[in-house]
């Protein structure tokens, strides 16, 4: 538990020191109040059914407004202006956060079991939308109220130190039957978090219009309610579980908060009664007793939420700490020039799969050679690109930099190398000019010129803006929603903004239709003049373009030559171009 806090603490000092102090001076003028304000009116009261004193009932008036007044004012420049650094802690944590999250290892962050830790991690840090630092907080209101409870507790103990023993066990009762109920909702939070995520893809199938055309055509839309349905009702099962434990406990804490009140009311009615006690002593005294409890109440219940996400901080610390192996591997410099890459014997299986995805794969890119790499869905196709551009290091073999293995290079040098158009390329709600510069910087006439170069000078000439129309509408209403073709240009085009000397292209023209697909070949060799391509397709006819070509076939390179040569072997790829080939006859 004080893990947890110890983070919060650190990191609110490390961002923002005033954060945790201005937390903490709220908290202490807030326990200070409930005491001003038990002790100053058995004084008032007292001065006024005895000698009522002038100039004592205005000390004492003036000594309870005044601290009110000045406890007011400084807890609102204290909360508001906390709250302010609260807000900007947390963007510094995020920013840091997402830092050590794109310099983390590739495959951690394809993998299920890191998902499931990222959602655990974030239940700790946001506490189920209650905010960051929210366990902070809660800490120091159990500072806060530990003032208020020693002072109250020494005026309730002049009376009778059994009251504040009762009301500290009933109270331990209640947060204890609080705590079960709170610990077994974690655990149902899990599997309502997996259906809500269900249902919520599922409602926004019917507000996605990507997904229109399929539901109609296809009389999708019981099909899909019937799914949203059977989620909801899921994750409201689950949550009318956790609320029923809500509910016991807290009758359970209204039954001890009675016992408390009846004993303390019974106790100091009987001393009233009997004159042991003043008027003013009594007014005092329940007071007292109210904040006692209530202040004892809200300790407990901040305990109880510090308790309950416990339960996550192991993950936060996995989440926090998630590998940059291949960054920290190696740090030898990339050499000036053209680069020959060469994989030796590499075979490849990914994390909790028994079998291999690349098997013994030996072959050399020389440079400035265009590559093709061609086989079936499965073969191995994308898994050859992440070890190229090392996003997964080889299970086994090597992959030499001009006779030196990659692992040995800088990584952020050895990436510097590649430019890459994914088959599952992301486009982002910025402008076009920035689509295409991204980190780099834009140079506008060389944007326009490569849109153009890539088939995309039409579609440029109809936008009002240019270049500096926005790619989507997410921020502005003017922005456009680019055809899959249309996006593939771009991506096309930042890949070539970038000039890098190695250029990957994973079905650069999957999204294309014959014609345009045509003038991208046409333009291919000019495109990467000078630069080493490799080139994944499942249309051989683009092979053809390339210098060398192999084939995959369940993850073994069963092919290596020219399109001709490999047309005269009669063996995968002419079988494959032959198939492919009768549609066209």
């Amino acid at each position: 538990m004080f893990k947890g806090l110890c983070f919060f603490l650190k990191n609110g000092w490390k961002y923002d020191k005033r954060y945790v102090l201005w937390n903490l001076f709220n908290q202490l003028l807030h326990s200070l109040v409930p005491i001003a304000g038990a002790l100053m009116p058995k004084f008032i009261i007292d001065e006024l059914l005895g000698p009522c004193r002038p100039e004592k009932l205005l000390l004492y008036t003036g000594i309870l407004l005044g601290y009110t007044l000045l406890a007011c004012a400084l807890s609102s420049y204290f909360s508001w202006d906390g709250f302010s650094r609260r807000c900007q802690v947390n963007t510094e944590f995020d920013l840091a956060l997402h830092r050590q999250l794109s310099l983390a290892d590739f495959e951690r962050l394809e993998s299920p079991d890191f998902l499931d830790m990222q959602e655990k991690a974030k239940k700790f840090l946001y506490c189920d939308w209650h905010g960051f630092g929210y366990l902070l907080d809660c800490a120091l209101n159990i500072l806060g109220q530990l003032f208020t409870l020693g002072g109250i507790a020494a005026i309730i103990a002049a009376i009778n130190p059994l009251i504040v023993l009762l009301f500290i066990l009933l109270a331990a009762l209640g947060a204890l039957a609080e705590s079960r109920a709170k610990k077994a909702a974690m655990r149902l939070s899990e599997e309502v978090s997996a259906d809500q995520r269900c249902c919520i893809y599922y409602a926004g199938l019917f507000e996605d219009f990507h997904y229109g055309k399929e539901s109609r055509i296809n009389g999708l839309s019981s099909w899909l309610i019937h799914r949203e349905r059977k989620f909801s009702e899921n994750a409201n099962r689950n949550i009318r579980r956790q609320n029923n434990g809500f509910i016991r406990s807290g009758i359970l804490r209204a039954v001890f908060t009675f016992l408390e009140q009846a004993a303390a009311y019974g106790y100091l009615l009987y001393q009233a009664a009997a004159g042991l006690i003043s008027i003013g002593s009594f007014t005092m005294y329940i007071g007292a007793v109210t904040v006692f409890a209530c202040s004892l109440r809200s300790a407990m219940d901040s305990l109880t939420e510090i308790s309950a996400y416990d339960f996550y901080y192991e993950r936060l610390e996995q989440y926090l700490s998630v590998p940059a192996a291949l960054r920290e591997s190696g740090h030898a410099s990339v050499p000036e020039g053209m680069h020959q890459i060469r994989f030796q014997s590499v075979s490849f299986r990914y994390p909790g799969q028994s079998g291999y995805s690349l098997k013994n794969i030996s072959l050399t890119l020389q440079p400035g050679q265009k590559l093709g790499i061609v086989g079936e869905n499965g073969a191995g196709k994308t898994t050859f690109v992440k070890l190229l551009t090392r996003l997964y290091d080889p299970t086994e073999g090597k992959i030499l930099l001009d006779g030196v293995d990659i692992r040995e290079i800088d990584y952020d040098q050895y990436l510097s190398l590649f430019s890459a158009v994914f088959q599952d390329y992301r486009l982002f709600a910025c402008s076009l000019k920035d689509n295409i510069a991204l980190a780099l910087p834009a140079e506008e006439a060389r944007i326009e010129r490569l849109l153009r170069q890539v088939g995309l000078g039409d579609k440029l000439d109809k936008l009002e803006k240019g270049i500096e129309t926005a790619v989507y509408k997410n921020f502005d209403e003017t922005g456009f929603e680019p055809s899959g073709g249309e996006g593939q240009k771009i991506a096309l085009a930042r890949a070539l903004y970038k000039d890098a000397p190695i250029v990957v292209l994973d079905e650069p023209t999957a999204a294309l239709d014959p014609r345009a697909e045509y003038e991208l070949y046409r333009q291919f060799h000019g495109l990467t003049e000078g630069k080493t391509a490799v080139y994944i397709s499942h249309r051989l006819s683009s092979a053809k373009f390339c210098d060398k070509i192999i084939v995959l076939e369940k993850g073994e390179l069963r092919e290596y030559g020219t399109h001709e040569e490999l047309l005269a072997l009669q063996g995968k790829y002419a079988e494959l171009f032959s198939m492919q080939a009768q549609f066209y006859r």
